[in-house]
């Protein structure tokens, strides 16, 4: 058996672009388009028996008619071929409110054919033509689906991320129980896995309030592949094992937090038992950072030029930052610059990269420092941390009364 594994496309992040006139697209949708449509165009080569989407078809739960428009095709392609499709409720599909419609729910409401749309824990048989495959799918744990709202009532935010852990926990291990070893067995989730590696744009991701789960709670003897989607970094969690647990990550960079990131699918085989897959990537628009330092007395607009003529920037989405002493700043010729960096797709910034002075004097962050205010000059000397800095200092609030606890129990 033979099945193609996708997940977080994300149609609607348009960082990075422009209208393209001539079809009224932005031309950062008509990137992810591409790269989805490559996918397919794999699937429908390979003469794949399965196609599992494990979550986040789109930027949010309320999607354009034109980003529904886009991934429905694709969708469709799919059906046509006779090629059944299970698509796995992700948190960026999930509506805001409790009674309201995923942003899949049309397909099954449309009653598509060869799609089977995942919005609560199930276990599907389907029918394919290398024979019958089962899909244990598993959606975005929220508390709406695990909870009931009197549970919900008086308890923090961490007591529900901890209820809602053993919940799906149990879920997992429920129905893994209820496999045929005889039938091949896929568990396909939304899920953030605690030994994953976040990509660069999902920062945030790491101190934030997902519920996680070990690999070795998702690699149930039972299942022959774990299809994972929620992470954008291309991983095996489980590489030295007969189970992958595999996240494929997502289809097109975001940003340039994942400029180093190759992008792509997997394609999987099962057979007699044992299981394989191969990486494909897709022609994602590359993301090309250059930081460049310019010494005392070297001429700064050849030393950048130089610098900009190194790479291959074509069809590009580019940054520049450079530091140089400040006497040589009013020298720098952007003509020319500019110029030189035409053969881009898009030119983010060019900016002068400035060196806090508290990098340069950590000895300032002392042992008479308060907490607070030590993590303040930390996060001051890092600019990537300063938009996480309330989320952070929270965290740190919430670590040293934990740990005062333990101290006046004698812990």
């Amino acid at each position: 058996m033979k099945f193609l594994h996708i997940a977080d496309i994300h149609l609607g992040m348009e960082n990075y672009g422009r209208i393209d006139p001539s079809t009224g697209l932005h031309t950062r949708l008509k990137d992810f388009i591409k790269c989805f449509s490559f996918a397919i165009d794999i699937a429908l080569g390979e003469k794949v028996d399965l196609v599992i989407f494990a979550g986040d078809a789109y930027k949010n739960n309320n999607p354009s008619p034109t980003h529904q428009r886009e991934f429905a095709q694709q969708i469709y392609r799919l059906s046509e071929a006779g090629i059944p499709v299970v698509l796995i409720n992700g948190n960026h599909d999930n509506p805001v409110s409790f009674g309201k419609a995923t942003s899949l729910d049309i397909f099954g409401t449309l009653n598509v054919s060869g799609a089977r749309i995942v919005t609560k824990p199930e276990l599907l048989n389907i029918e394919t033509k290398a024979g019958p495959v089962q899909v244990f799918g598993m959606p975005w744990p929220t508390k709406n689906l695990f909870l009931t709202r009197e549970e919900c009532k008086n308890i923090t935010d961490e007591e529900i991320i901890k209820h809602l852990q053993i919940r799906v926990s149990k879920k997992i291990l429920e129905f893994a129980r209820m496999i045929k070893p005889e039938i091949p067995a896929i568990f396909a989730a939304h899920l953030a896995a605690a030994e994953a590696t976040y990509s660069g744009s999902e920062r945030s991701v790491i101190i934030g309030n997902d519920p996680v789960f070990s690999t070795q709670l998702l690699a149930q003897k039972e299942f022959d592949y774990v299809a994972l989607g929620h992470i954008h970094k291309f991983q095996d969690l489980n590489p030295n094992d007969d189970i992958p647990v595999v996240y494929p990550g997502s289809i097109e960079r975001i940003n340039f937090g994942e400029e180093k990131e190759d992008k792509g699918f997997c394609l999987v085989n099962i057979e007699n038992g044992k299981t394989s897959y191969e990486f494909i990537p897709v022609p994602a628009r590359r993301f090309i950072t250059i930081d460049s330092v310019i010494p005392q007395g070297e001429d700064p607009t050849n030393t950048l030029l130089r610098e900009i003529e190194s790479h291959d920037l074509s069809d590009a989405i580019v940054r520049i930052f450079y530091t140089m002493p400040a006497e040589g700043v009013d020298s720098l010729d952007f003509n020319r610059i500019n110029s030189a960096l035409e053969e881009a797709f898009l030119v983010a910034t060019i900016a002068e990269k400035t060196i806090p002075i508290e990098r340069t004097r950590r000895a300032e962050v002392s042992e008479d420092l308060g907490m607070l205010d030590a993590l303040d000059k930390y996060i001051q000397s890092n600019p990537e941390l300063v938009p996480l800095t309330d989320e952070l200092k929270t965290r740190a609030q919430k670590l040293e009364q934990e740990l005062e606890n333990e101290d006046a129990k004698g812990g």
